[in-house]
């Protein structure tokens, strides 16, 4: 099984968004993806229909026999997120033996809080991989060297994707992020993947409707996009 942390210092930058669809998108590939929620505010979810569902990602954490759940997409299945979650300290390792319970999944993406608290550092550093998704706007490539160099601290070899996403090419602010993170990229090493999620309405109402874009607006700009990021990862994640 292949686990993967999405990760930013920030909020509102799409996570919890990209790994609802991306994981959904990786589901009807016919891949079986699990989705782990570990942020309070929980997003994730709420997006999947299933947010106040028990058990939870913090009684998986504390080892506790957690049936992950399946939602409406065939072949993608969810830990819901709890709003203790927030609240949790500890100095053991929660992530390994809890993940090591996991079979027969292909995919595992752990949607992390913002921030380095106890549950996305863990993650971090249980992962074989980490996505991190980016709005392209001025401040984009101090928040991602910083979040890169922390990872890199710990996990000098790990690969790290990029991700944009509520894309805006017209923008001038657009083309000016951009050209920052294509620079900055072998110098932070990391990969600028070349799918870009554009910014679509579609996307935003799925969620409001605890369904997939992919599920609510098939044909949509976002649905798209989603699924083209998902035949992108299956090659790099190869």
């Amino acid at each position: 099984m292949l686990k993967v942390a999405v990760f930013n210092f920030k909020g509102g930058t799409a996570k919890s968004t990209t790994v609802i669809n991306l994981g959904a998108s990786l589901a009807t590939a016919k891949r079986k993806v699990l989705v782990i929620d570990l942020d309070g505010q929980r997003t994730l979810s709420f997006g999947l229909g299933l947010d106040g569902d028990m058990p939870t990602a913090l009684d998986f954490l504390q080892g506790g026999q957690v049936e992950p759940m399946a939602t409406k997409v065939n072949n993608l299945f969810l830990i819901p997120g709890a709003l203790e979650m927030f609240q949790l300290q500890t100095d053991q390792d929660l992530f390994t033996p809890a993940l090591a319970k996991l079979t027969g999944y292909d995919v595992c993406l752990m949607d992390c809080s913002p921030g380095l608290g106890i549950t996305s550092v863990q993650a971090i550093l249980s992962s074989d991989r980490i996505l991190i998704p980016v709005i392209c706007e001025p401040a984009v490539l101090k928040g991602l060297s910083e979040a890169v160099q922390l990872i890199r601290e710990e996990r000098p070899e790990v690969p790290i994707d990029v991700v944009r996403v509520r894309y805006r090419p017209r923008l001038l602010i657009t083309k000016e992020a951009e050209e920052l993170l294509t620079e900055a990229a072998p110098e932070l090493n990391y990969r600028l993947l070349k799918t870009t999620v554009p910014e679509n309405i579609a996307v935003a109402e799925a969620i409001a409707h605890a369904i997939p874009v992919t599920e609510y607006a098939s044909r949509s700009n976002g649905a798209k996009a989603y699924r083209a990021l998902a035949k992108e990862c299956q090659g790099v994640w190869q």
